[in-house]
């Protein structure tokens, strides 16, 4: 089966800023496989939604631990780009760590890859040392 175009591919992650909430749009949207690939920078000792994530199950924990541990009061779009099955999309994002209180803010750049109107591939890159030190209070 050929894959969906740019413009498509486009279409369904933009669709998934609309509303409230980016993490139950993706959840409830069925984008996701069983087997899509979550993946998140940074060092998991200190930051628990690092690292590799596997299907729609795990991608609702990652989404679970994240929420439980920052608090954002920005994450927002600013840029897409499509080609050919990659989604990419900047953010502009700040908040608190919960624990501590202490502000962080990043930029994101999440990478999305698609095949047959699906996400079969995340990878969240954004300024860990930022949340590190949100977290550390410092």
């Amino acid at each position: 089966m050929k894959g969906l175009g740019e413009k498509e591919n486009l279409r369904l992650i933009e669709q998934l800023h609309r509303g409230e909430s980016y993490s139950q749009n993706l959840l409830n949207s069925g984008l996701l496989t069983d087997d899509t690939e979550w993946w998140a920078a940074g060092p998991a000792d200190i930051l628990p939604w690092a690292g590799m994530f596997r299907g729609r199950e795990a991608i609702a924990r990652w989404f679970k631990v994240l929420n439980d541990t920052m608090e954002y009061d920005q994450f927002e779009p600013f840029e897409q780009i499509a080609q050919r099955d990659t989604v990419i999309v900047l953010y502009h994002a700040h908040g608190r760590a919960k624990s501590t209180g202490q502000a962080f803010k990043s930029d994101i750049v999440r990478i999305c890859t698609m095949k047959d109107g699906k996400i079969v591939k995340v990878r969240n890159y954004y300024d860990t040392a930022s949340y590190v030190a949100a977290l550390r209070g410092t």
